[in-house]
This record gives structure tokens, sequence and C-alpha cells, in this order.
């Protein structure tokens, strides 16, 4: 089977624009690994044209200069009809566009199918099938005419080795050792947990606070930290430092508290057995249930969100028993629901009965 993955143009947020770019390299991987022959078309970063190269059986890279943009319709389509694709996956809303040009002159015909990555279901509402990444978008694709056997909630995807082991957390300490991962950009609430600290101080429970990642607010973090007397408390660690050995050190992880909250690290804490504190974002819906596998807060009023977060704790700290059982009903779901290979088959199949679907 002919695949043409498709990326061009994507969003200009940076966060979200890395999702997209994931979301790209992941599909060629999962779609090669079982055998199909996948062109990867992009106009993207050398980061990109590398790591494209070692999951793609062949790639096609489109020139981002100026006056050579102007020429990617008519070089997409003669691809397109070179490759004479089975289907197409397209990840961003410029490639739908150019690409549903494309296939109209094409004579041999191909289904399209969208990754709506961006929120924003009108951009791929002339798709011929849609993958979302949360059911609360499928009834918006459905009142913009797309049938509902159309439309696919496919999750977020985290690699599992094969050898995997459970990781063996120790238990709580004198000082909980909370943990949150990320670009740390204001609005995502990290100054809430620094707040949420001296709460808890006042109720004898001692925390510390790690952040993997970086970002413009990082001194904004470091200065609040200082004025509350807590700045022994706080550590911002590099993004460079393995992901497995970070959650090997804290207790606790608080993902970044927002109502926009990506999907894209809360995986993370659930492979490694770490209890989650997360806000009701419509990206965590379908993967944190609250008191089942994590703890979720409610962002509204935003001035009760340090008392949130510190009865959260609270509630992890005085029964780490149950803490233990949420973290590990969180680790069975990864392998349930969202381990790489499980996602892979889901893809596969789409791609497939879409190709069959379409043509009859």
């Amino acid at each position: 089977m002919k695949i043409a993955n498709i990326l061009i143009d994507s969003l200009e947020k940076k966060e979200k624009l890395k999702a997209v770019e994931n979301s790209f390299l992941d599909y060629a991987l999962y779609l090669t690994k079982r055998g199909e022959n996948v062109l990867s078309i992009f106009r993207a970063d050398s980061e990109i044209k590398t790591a494209s190269q070692k999951v793609s059986t062949s790639i096609y890279e489109l020139s981002a200069n100026f006056f050579l943009k102007k020429l990617s319709l008519l070089k997409l389509w003669i691809k397109l009809v070179n490759f004479e694709p089975d289907v197409a996956i397209c990840h961003s809303k410029k490639a739908l566009f150019l690409t549903r040009i494309s296939r109209f002159f094409c004579i041999i015909k191909f289904p399209i199918i969208s990754l709506c990555n961006d929120d924003t279901p009108k951009n791929f509402r002339k798709s011929d099938y849609v993958i979302v990444r949360s059911s609360t978008l499928v009834k918006e694709f459905i009142s913009l005419g797309i049938l509902r056997n159309r439309i696919f909630v496919i999750n977020k995807s985290i690699e599992v080795a094969n050898n995997f082991q459970i990781l063996a957390k120790p238990k709580f300490g004198d000082i909980i050792k909370i943990g949150s991962i990320g670009s740390i950009a204001e609005g995502k609430n990290f100054d809430k947990i620094i707040q949420a600290m001296l709460i808890l101080k006042e109720k004898n429970i001692n925390c510390e606070f790690f952040i993997l990642g970086e970002g413009d607010f990082q001194d904004s973090l470091t200065l609040l930290a200082q004025e509350l007397g807590l700045s022994d408390h706080l550590k911002i660690i590099d993004f460079k430092n393995n992901i497995k050995n970070f959650f090997e050190n804290i207790d606790i992880a608080v993902m970044p508290i927002e109502s926009s909250a990506c999907d894209d690290f809360i995986l993370d804490p659930m492979l490694y057995s770490t209890p989650i504190i997360a806000s009701y974002s419509k990206h965590y819906e379908e993967i944190i249930e609250n008191n089942i596998n994590g703890l979720k807060i409610k962002l509204n009023p935003a001035k009760e969100i340090p008392n949130l977060i510190a009865n959260a704790v609270e509630i992890y700290a005085k029964d780490e028993i149950e803490a233990k059982q949420m973290a590990k009903r969180a680790y069975e779901k990864i392998i349930d629901h969202h381990a790489s290979e499980v996602i892979a088959n889901k893809i596969h199949f789409i791609c497939v009965n879409s190709k069959d679907f379409y043509l009859n």
C-alpha cells in the first residue's frame, strides 16, 4: 500500500507546531514498520528532513524559498501523479488544501485523511476522513457535515519498549517532590504551584518543585519563589535530562494546569507510575479520569487554583496507597490504549479501510 504523508506550513505556535511535527513523524514510522510504502512530503526545517529520512520509505521536500513556494502546488501534483498513492494523510490545513487541488487533476483518485491537531474542525471539513485526539471534536465535525463513520478518535501514543519494566517508585519522603514537564510559559500556572507549596507548608507538608523544561517565564518563577521564601525548593532542570530519570526522582506529577493544555507529556508520568494532578483540559478528557487514574482540578475561579493544587497534593500525601493505585491504573491504561503499537495498529486499519471504502 502506498501512503503519502504530507505536512506543509503547519501552525505558527511553537508548541502546537512541535505536536504536529511529532505526529507527522510518528505516522510515517508506524506505517513503514507495517511494511507500507510511505512517501513523506514536507516543507519544514532540516531537523524534520533528517528525522523523516529515518522513518519514511522515501521523502520529498518542497522548497521554503519565498519565490519557489509559488511552485509548491505544481510540484506536489507531479509527485502525487508519479507516486500514485492509495491514501494521503494531511497534517495541516495547507497540506489538505494543496492535496485536494492536486487530487482533482490526478487520473487515479485516492482518499484524504486529515489529522486535526489544531482544534479548529472547520479547517479540515473538506477531508474524506478525519482523525481527532478527543471525542469532544466529533460533534463539531458532524455539525460540519462529516459522517460519523468517517471520524476516528485516536489518542496520543507513547513508545513502550518490549522489555519495559514497571518503575518501582519509592515511598514518599518527608519532603514531597512535585514535578512538572513542558515549556515554562506564562499562563501555564506554574506560579500557582509555587503558591500551593506555601499553603502546604502551613499544613506541615513540605514540598520541592522540579520543572523539566525552559522558557520565558523562568525568571519570573525564580523571583516568585524568592519572594515566598521557597527559592531552595524550586529546581528547573534542562530538557536534555532523561525523562525516565526525572520521574524516578519525583513523587507527584503536576502537569501544566491550563484549559488548553496539550497532551504532549501527560503520558510520561502515566508510563512511569507517577500519580498525576491535571486540569479539566479537553486534551486530558479521555486520558485522565478523575479519582480513577489521577486527580483533576477546575480552573475557575483562577484565584482558587493554588488551593485546589494544594488539596490534591494533600490527598495523595495522606493516602499514599490510593495514590499508588491511581498510578497503577494510569500505567494499565497506557498499555491498553496508548502504547505506540496499539495506536499504530489503529492507524494502519484506518488507512487500509479508508481506501477500500473510498473505492467502493
